[in-house]
């Protein structure tokens, strides 16, 4: 109770989120939580009857908000209710697909990352059984982060990530490819990005090798990296040394605090990442050109609710005839893509 008093009582809910299809309950939600501010108990008169029973119903009100104000932007708590969400927006725009994750990826210790591994083994053959496209391209798929595959995704256990972690992630890679599914190995923070790629080249290797018809493999590259371009033009090296085609999706970034803050910490020269927002949005665009340009052996993923972004991307590929697709987080970009898909049927 003297938690959620303290944490509300800092808070500013006045803002409620725009765009969506419960942003009516998004905004009731967010007044609730701002008027309950109000009936919060004064230090003074916290011992009382009155304020104790205040106290907890707004606690219990305040849960309830956040529920609510999460299902604007998560697609289920599982993968069987995601499905079922997504068949429901599905009805009203048939060419919509869908590529699960997981909140709060990242495993801490071995029986989590079992966990997770487990996790996404089950979302893997739901996601086989449901609605079917032709290839990858045209089929819902999957999102995986490594470091919730293995408690030591870091480079000073470089030995343990290719002897514990490698065979973890060749499962999935194996079961999406049986079902001709795209898997996509999630972006990770700065510091982990050689081994990503170090670890991804292996997999591209043993998938020529026993999948190589398959399409669907991929990674998320972040723009607000300072590497990003470098980045997309050595996973396309990879594709044509190994005769394969990837998917890329392309992001802005996720993690800017953490990689400011650590950057500073070690005392480094510069960012790894750009720090002004013009900067990554030109860098997304010099991304997005280089990924078009290796339509042979890339298939691009723009994930992006920015407006300018998109009409720009649009631009681009249809100058080059490149096949692509938006992506959007859930949730949001609505209004956006709405526009995108009545001028696009």
């Amino acid at each position: 109770i003297a938690l959620t008093a303290d944490q509300l009582g800092r808070a500013d809910f006045s803002d409620a989120p725009d765009g969506g299809p419960h942003r009516m309950l998004a905004s009731l939600s967010s007044t609730a939580i701002a008027l309950s501010k109000n009936f919060l108990p004064q230090e003074e008169a916290a011992g009382g009857l009155l304020s104790r029973l205040g106290s907890k119903t707004v606690v219990a009100a305040t849960v309830r908000a956040i529920q609510l104000l999460g299902r604007q932007f998560v697609l289920g708590r599982h993968i069987g209710e995601a499905m079922a969400e997504a068949q429901s927006a599905r009805r009203s725009q048939p060419t919509l697909r869908f590529s699960y994750d997981m909140l709060g990826e990242g495993a801490r210790t071995e029986r989590d990352a079992q966990r997770y591994l487990a996790s996404y083994q089950n979302a893997i053959a739901a996601i086989a059984k449901g609605p079917r496209g032709d290839g990858p391209e045209h089929t819902d798929g999957i999102s995986i982060k490594l470091s919730a595959l293995f408690s030591r995704y870091e480079d000073a256990q470089r030995e343990r990530v290719f002897a514990e972690l490698v065979p973890r992630v060749w499962t999935l890679i194996d079961a999406a490819a049986r079902a001709d599914m795209n898997l996509t190995i999630d972006a990770e923070e700065s510091d982990r990005l050689e081994l990503s790629l170090d670890v991804f080249e292996p997999l591209a290797v043993r998938i020529a090798a026993e999948h190589p018809r398959w399409r669907g493999f991929g990674l998320a590259i972040q723009a607000y990296q300072t590497r990003a371009l470098e980045v997309v033009n050595e996973v396309a090296r990879i594709a044509r040394a190994h005769h394969l085609q990837f998917m890329v999706r392309l992001v802005k970034g996720a993690y800017w605090d953490g990689e400011i803050k650590r950057a500073q910490e070690q005392g480094l020269a510069g960012y790894p990442v750009f720090t002004h927002k013009q900067h990554t949005d030109i860098a997304y665009l010099a991304c997005a050109r280089a990924l078009i340009g290796h339509a042979g052996v890339i298939y691009p993923q723009f994930a992006s609710h920015n407006a300018a972004t998109v009409a720009a991307i649009a631009q681009m590929a249809r100058a080059a005839n490149a096949k692509f697709e938006f992506q959007r987080l859930h949730g949001m970009g609505e209004g956006v893509f709405r526009e995108v898909l009545a001028s696009n049927p």
